[in-house]
């Protein structure tokens, strides 16, 4: 019994000993092992840098496209912002009968009874408690806008429109209008005559006769929110009221009323348009309140605190990154004995002020990055126009979603950064701006800018090469 139990024990100790041998060699590994095969020329070491500065500055997008097709809920209104001011938003629109037809297109002896306008309002942003708004409907005389043109938010109305309104009303809150038009305005729509002259023969004769209707409220908002409407043409329209002395049809009294509708939006009128008009007054804003100071917009010398970036034809941020930071890793590289510096990743990170739900309410969920966004002219990352082309298989890898539980958006901006490094690109100042999908949106956002404890971080992971 005795000697078992020796060699028993003896068999432990060896059994451990190998397993101590094996677990010690799964463990240890030569980190170096085939590097004497590397020739010296093309050893490598990998860096993670996030020194190079980011500064920022404020502009203003003082033009933008706002006729784009599909696009029908339009801003209309007066509203002031603490941080970025006041917007005052108007709007035009052509109109058109459903469908052309100018063959006895009123029938019998018409006899026009009455024209009302139904203007829908879907939303409202701003508010809707304090008081009534008045809102003036111009006819617009004197420009033919069609739909195979571009228009603008700077867009001048005022030589187009009379002096005095066609309709006007009072709203406070979204909902439906219906307004009685002048007899006058709707007599102009009677053309009952049989040949190519007929203003209801095409579409191009109807809008040369009708050059459409102009919306605005009144007034400004004064210092306070005021309200600002966005208006459903889809779900306007007006109603022009006839009746025939004779018979148009065999079946059809005399006496019956008759009513042709003109649509802004719609299947049969897709030869229609409609823009908006926007305006900024950015003295209106609150610095106390952590609004833009109005002497910052448009100066690119002195970096900002905040930054800010404003849907409808607002503000943006300008980021400007620092050459001398760049220029600093290369000869780091150099000194080091490295000729190459390979970049594998260049992340921009960008934070909100007071993130949070009251504030989410009113931000961007995402963000673009432009060279510029009104030519429009893209970074390489970020196309959406592509992006929005069926079947293009392009996908934008700019990023910019708002991560709301950091209160951060983050950049993927490695090639813009690369062909910095590389000496392809020599713009070193870009725009963030809204998305491109949003940027008629009434959304706002403020960013710490570089003069802040939180300015933007670009994160910059590369590889140096000999």
């Amino acid at each position: 019994m005795l000697r078992t139990g020796i060699v028993a024990s003896m068999l432990a100790i060896g059994v451990a000993w190998c397993v101590g041998v094996v677990m010690t060699g799964c463990v240890e590994k030569d980190s170096q092992f085939g590097s004497e095969l590397v020739p010296p020329h093309q050893l490598m070491a990998s860096r993670t840098d996030s020194t190079v500065q980011v500064r920022t500055y404020i502009g203003q997008y003082d033009s933008v496209q706002t006729s784009f097709a599909g696009q029908y809920q339009l801003a209309l209104g007066s509203h002031v912002d603490p941080l970025v001011g006041r917007l005052t938003a108007q709007v035009f629109s052509n109109y058109a009968p459903l469908g052309f037809d100018h063959s006895s297109y009123f029938g019998i002896e018409p006899v026009i009874d009455s024209m009302t306008l139904a203007i829908t309002t879907s939303q409202a942003y701003g508010d809707t408690t304090a008081v009534d708004h008045w809102i003036d409907v111009y006819r617009v005389e004197g420009h033919t806008f069609k739909r195979d043109s571009a228009y603008y938010s700077n867009f001048d109305m005022s030589p187009y429109i009379s002096g005095t309104p066609i309709a006007s009303f009072q709203m406070r809150k979204p909902g439906l209008q219906v307004l009685k038009l002048p007899m006058d305005f709707a007599q102009a729509h009677l053309d009952n005559t049989q040949s190519k002259d007929n203003i209801y023969y095409v579409d191009t004769a109807f809008h040369e006769h009708f050059n459409g209707l102009y919306i605005k409220f009144r007034d400004p908002a004064p210092a306070g929110e005021g309200t600002l409407f966005q208006i459903d043409l889809s779900q306007c329209m007006m109603t022009l009221f006839y009746h025939n002395k004779g018979y148009q049809h065999e079946e059809t009294p005399a006496a019956d009323t008759t009513i042709q509708r003109m649509l802004f939006v719609g299947d049969y009128v897709f030869y229609n348009t409609s823009f908006m008009m926007l305006q900024h007054d950015y003295t209106q804003a609150d610095p106390a309140q952590g609004g833009v100071v109005a002497a910052q917009v448009g100066d690119t010398v002195t970096s900002t605190q905040y930054g800010y970036i404003e849907g409808l034809a607002g503000l943006k941020t300008w980021l400007r990154i620092d050459t001398a930071d760049l220029r600093r890793i290369k000869e780091q590289a150099v000194q080091l004995g490295y000729n190459h510096v390979a970049l594998q990743r260049a992340e921009l990170q960008v934070n909100v002020v007071d993130p949070g739900y009251e504030e989410y309410q009113k931000t961007f969920t995402g963000l673009g990055i432009y060279h510029s966004m009104t030519e429009p002219d893209f970074l390489t990352e970020y196309n959406p126009v592509l992006e929005g082309i069926t079947g293009s298989g392009y996908t934008s890898s700019l990023g910019g979603g708002l991560i709301r539980s950091q209160g951060q958006y983050r950049f993927d901006v490695t090639s813009y950064v690369q062909q910095i490094l590389t000496g392809r690109e020599g713009r070193f100042m870009t725009e963030l701006g809204p998305a491109y999908a949003a940027m008629n949106s009434s959304s706002r956002t403020r960013i710490y800018g570089f003069d802040s404890p939180f300015p933007p971080k670009l994160i910059l992971t590369y590889i140096l090469v000999k």
